[in-house]
């Protein structure tokens, strides 16, 4: 009789299944940014954490006052891999309309390393020459988020040193941990509690900007807040800041979160 080896086969593949991984979640994250106490940005990001790898979006614009003196609008994507403790980046693309001006990169990773597939200008006029020795090895701004995210997952704690380069800067970025923080509550954020936070100092290495060798140079840092916004969510930024040559620092609230759940994470799918 075949019945017992079908019903046995059965009950074998549903155990491999309850087994298995749960399939990841995406949380939709929105923040608003303020500097001088002014709303300066707005900006959305679905982050995907699973077993094997991660992909983070961001779709932000200039807002306020602000919005109007200096328009920008962006959409960036990223998504790798897990290597032991460190991250692999697969693929890249950051894309959007700055100053009335477009502007896209576009990198796939190969062992490791960027190959720049689109970059438009190819000169912005604003950035030096760099080196392709030194775009080996790096990682995108995205999957240094995302390591932390990892760092803090296996261990509590988010430490270390990479290089990261978006297209046009290759910068030495180190992330220390601070400590836990109480955010207080505040009409700008939706969250209030304690949260872990990571610093992360950054200083440009190549692609100077406007070829100023000296200020590129000098280190600048950034905070990240983490916190568990569900028990069965990863730690995610809270609240964080962001530095950068057209807005200046930032510090960004979280206004509002929803998670769904996604299919099968794959590279590049957009």
């Amino acid at each position: 009789m075949r019945t017992p080896v079908i019903s046995l086969a059965l009950t074998l593949a549903l155990s491999a299944a309850a087994l298995a991984d749960p399939p990841p979640t995406v949380v939709h994250l929105i923040y608003e940014g303020y500097s001088a106490g002014f709303h300066m940005l707005d900006l959305q990001s679905d982050v995907t954490i699973g077993s094997d790898g991660y992909r983070i979006e961001m779709a932000g614009h200039t807002a306020g006052m602000i919005g109007f003196v200096y328009h920008a609008n962006w959409h960036t994507e990223a998504d790798g891999s897990w290597t032991g403790p460190g991250v692999l980046p697969a693929h890249y693309d950051n894309q959007g309309e700055f100053g009335g001006e477009l502007r896209r990169v576009d990198m796939d990773y190969q062992q490791g390393n960027p190959v720049l597939r689109v970059l438009d200008p190819p000169d912005d006029h604003e950035h030096g020459p760099v080196p392709s020795t030194l775009e080996r090895h790096t990682v995108d701004g995205l999957s240094v988020l995302a390591l932390a995210i990892h760092q803090i997952m296996d261990g509590g704690t988010c430490i270390g040193r990479v290089m990261s380069f978006d297209g046009r800067e290759v910068e030495d970025r180190t992330l220390r941990t601070i400590g836990m923080e109480q955010l207080p509550n505040t009409a700008r954020s939706s969250f209030q509690g304690p949260a872990l936070r990571c610093d992360v100092e950054s200083h440009t290495v190549a692609g100077f900007y406007h070829n100023d060798a000296t200020e590129a140079q000098r280190p600048y840092t950034d905070s990240i807040w983490f916190a568990r916004l569900a028990p069965d969510l990863p730690p995610l930024p809270v609240r964080f800041t962001a530095t950068t040559h057209h807005t200046g620092r930032v510090l960004l609230y979280l206004t509002g979160m929803s998670q769904h759940p996604s299919g099968a994470m794959s590279a590049t799918t957009k």
